[in-house]
C-alpha cells in the first residue's frame, strides 16, 4: 500500500536536490593573467598487427594569453550638498578588472553645478589635462582599484533642482574599454517666504461708491528660501463692516490664488483688490498669508491697518461793515450801506471733501456787487445776479481745513 507513497518520496527528493544544483551560481573566475602560457601537448600510441607496441608519438603547442582590459568606475548614485555651496567632493573608484596592469585617463561632465577641480593621490589639480597627464604614469595593477575627488560648487538658488556629475574612465592601454559613472546631485531645499508690510499704514479710507469701487493694495511676497517655489496666497480681514468685500488677488477672483516659479530672493508685487463699507470710525485690519508649496510649514503674513473716514462739511457766514474788519453783529445798517460777507467752509472729518458748492441767495433788500476770493483758495463763481451767488472750490478740501470766499452787497 505504501510504495506509490514511497515512490513519490523519492521523486520530490531528488526533484529537490537537482533544483537545489540548478540554483548555485558558478564560481565567478577572474581572468587569466596577461603573459600566461597555455600549453597543450598531444601524443598518440600504437600497436601493429602483430600487438608489438610502440613508444607514443607527441607534439606540444603553447599560447601566450595576451592583454583583456577591464574598466569599472563606481561611486554613490547621489549627493545631497546644500544649495549655495563651494568645494563639496565626489568620491569614485576606477577598478582595474584587466588581466594585467592597465593606466586610464578621466573625462568628466556635469549639470547644474560646477566642477572646479580634483583630487588624486592627496594631490589637488585645478584641470582634467593635468589629473590625467599624472595619471597616465599611474599603473594600475590588475584587480586593483585608485580614487579620483570630483570637487565641485553648487549654485544659490538651486534648491529642489537636480544635476549630475559623470565621470568616464578609459582604459590607455585599450581605448575602446570605457566605463561611466553618472551621480545624481540634488541639492535639499530650504523654503521660506517673507510678506510685507507688518502694519504701520494705517490708512484711512472713504466709503467706496459708483466713482470709486474698489481700492487696491500691494503686497510683496518675497522667496526667502534657496530654491524656486509656488506660494499659496489667503487674503483675509478682521471687521466686514469695514472691508466688505475682497475682490481678487493678484488679478484672481476671490480671496486665494497660487503664484508660480518665484526664483530664490525674488519678489512679487501681490495686489489685493477691496471695497470699503460706510462704518465712519471703524477700523479693520487686511491680511496676505504665503504658504510655500516646497515646506507648508513655511507661511508668513503681511497686514495693512486701515479706518473708514468721511468728510463732514460745516459752514459760517458773518457779516462786516464794508472795512472786512468791523462785524456788524446785532447792530443796523443804513439804506445804501455797503456791507461784506464772509463764508467759512470747514472740513471736520478726516478724508477729502471734494465738488464742494456754496449757494447764497442774497435777500431781496440787497443789490449783489461783487465776489471776492482774499486766501486765493480758487474759489469760481457763477449766477452772479442781483441775489444769487453760486461758488464752487476746484480742489478738493482735506480734513481740518478751511476755505473762504466774501460777497459785496449794498443795502436798498
Amino acid at each position: 500500500m505504501y510504495r506509490p507513497r514511497i515512490a513519490s518520496l523519492k521523486t520530490v527528493v531528488l526533484a529537490g536536490i537537482f533544483g537545489l544544483l540548478a540554483t548555485v551560481p558558478a564560481m565567478a573566475q577572474s581572468p587569466t593573467p596577461e603573459g600566461t602560457t597555455i600549453r597543450n601537448i598531444a601524443s598518440v600510441t600504437f600497436t601493429d598487427a602483430n600487438n608489438n607496441a610502440y613508444a607514443a608519438v607527441a607534439d606540444t603547442v603553447d599560447i601566450i594569453v595576451g592583454f583583456a582590459a577591464g574598466i569599472d568606475v563606481t561611486g554613490p548614485g547621489s549627493a545631497t550638498p546644500a544649495a549655495g555651496s563651494n568645494g563639496n567632493t565626489l568620491t569614485l573608484q576606477i577598478h582595474n578588472n584587466a588581466n594585467g596592469p592597465d593606466t586610464v585617463s578621466v573625462g568628466t561632465s556635469a549639470t547644474l553645478v560646477t566642477i572646479t577641480g580634483y583630487v588624486y593621490n592627496s594631490t589637488n589639480y585645478g584641470t582634467l589635462a593635468a589629473l590625467n597627464a599624472d595619471l597616465a604614469l599611474v599603473e594600475i595593477t590588475a584587480g586593483d582599484s585608485i580614487a579620483v575627488d570630483v570637487v565641485y560648487d553648487v549654485p544659490a538658488g538651486s534648491g529642489g533642482q537636480s544635476g549630475d556629475i559623470t565621470l568616464t574612465g578609459t582604459s590607455i592601454r585599450d581605448g575602446t574599454e570605457f566605463d561611466t559613472e553618472v551621480t545624481a546631485i540634488n541639492p535639499a531645499q530650504a523654503a521660506g517666504v517673507a510678506v510685507t508690510p507688518d502694519g504701520g499704514q494705517n490708512l484711512s479710507q472713504l466709503p467706496n461708491s459708483g466713482s470709486v469701487p474698489t481700492y487696491s493694495f500691494d503686497f510683496v511676497v518675497k522667496n526667502i528660501g534657496n530654491g524656486t517655489d509656488d506660494f499659496d496666497l489667503v487674503a483675509s480681514n478682521v471687521n466686514p463692516a469695514v472691508i466688505t468685500n475682497i475682490v481678487s488677488v493678484n488679478g484672481v477672483a476671490g480671496t486665494t490664488t497660487t503664484i508660480n516659479n518665484i526664483a530664490a530672493g525674488d519678489s512679487l508685487i501681490v495686489a489685493v483688490v477691496y471695497t470699503v463699507g460706510s462704518a465712519a470710525g471703524s477700523a479693520d485690519t487686511m491680511y496676505l498669508a504665503a504658504t510655500s508649496v516646497a515646506d507648508n510649514a513655511q507661511i508668513d503674513s503681511g497686514y495693512v491697518d486701515m479706518t473708514v473716514v468721511q468728510p463732514a462739511l460745516d459752514i459760517v457766514k458773518t457779516a462786516f461793515r464794508d472795512d472786512g474788519s468791523t462785524p456788524i453783529g446785532a447792530g443796523t445798517v443804513a439804506p445804501g450801506e455797503f456791507i461784506r460777507y464772509r463764508i467759512t467752509v470747514t472740513n471736520l472729518g478726516v478724508g477729502d471733501a471734494t465738488s464742494v458748492h456754496v449757494d447764497d441767495t442774497l435777500h431781496a433788500a440787497l443789490t449783489h456787487i461783487a465776489n471776492l476770493d482774499p486766501g486765493g483758495d480758487g474759489w469760481t463763481f457763477s449766477a452772479n445776479g442781483v441775489s444769487d451767488v453760486d461758488a464752487d472750490l476746484p480742489t478738493p478740501l482735506a480734513g481740518s481745513a478751511s476755505a473762504e470766499f466774501w460777497i459785496r452787497a449794498q443795502v436798498n
